[in-house]
């Protein structure tokens, strides 16, 4: 039983480093009791560096506009046994001061009575997603501007297809 028990945690040791997003647990005061690698990697600490630490500590948010920080996630979670998403534009401030967008949800793990018994934080990057929506907002910029230029245009400006089927026009 013991060496079922044994393999059935490295089972889930394994299981949980081997998750592509970042993964941070805390006991019921909100201290450090794990992290997987892909949180080591955004946080900038090490799982041994960070255990016993309070979380507000290795896992600082803020938000990107106001730089004004944000509430941990967690803190919710603990006290009032709900899981807890992140509002948009968070951004994590890594250890060594650089930062990344983050898209997070915590949750209380409960014990087999259903008592709290800490909390687990959950959390990726979405840099690349905030570079598209980005680059999706300055096209949208980039075509109303020139709809605005062709409409406001003193001279005819005609579109056709490339059969030659007129498309379009403005008001000259």
């Amino acid at each position: 039983a013991q060496g079922r028990a044994t393999q059935q945690r490295e089972l889930l040791r394994i299981t949980v480093s081997s998750i592509g997003d970042a993964v941070i647990t805390t006991d019921v005061q909100g201290r450090v009791t794990y992290m997987n690698p892909v949180a080591e990697s955004l946080t900038g600490w090490t799982a041994p560096d960070a255990a016993g630490q309070w979380l507000d500590a290795v896992f600082r948010i803020v938000n990107e506009d106001t730089r004004q920080p944000v509430a941990n996630p967690t803190t919710k979670a603990l006290h009032e046994g709900v899981i807890v998403g992140l509002a948009n534009h968070t951004v994590l401030l890594h250890k060594s001061g650089g930062e990344c967008p983050i898209d997070d949800s915590a949750a209380p793990i409960r014990d087999e009575l259903g008592h709290i018994s800490g909390c687990v934080l959950i959390f990726r990057d979405v840099s690349a997603q905030r570079r598209m929506q980005r680059d999706k907002s300055d096209q949208l910029l980039t075509a109303r501007l020139l709809a605005s230029i062709i409409e406001s245009s003193d001279d005819a400006i005609v579109s056709k297809s490339l059969a030659g089927t007129i498309q379009s026009w403005n008001a000259a």
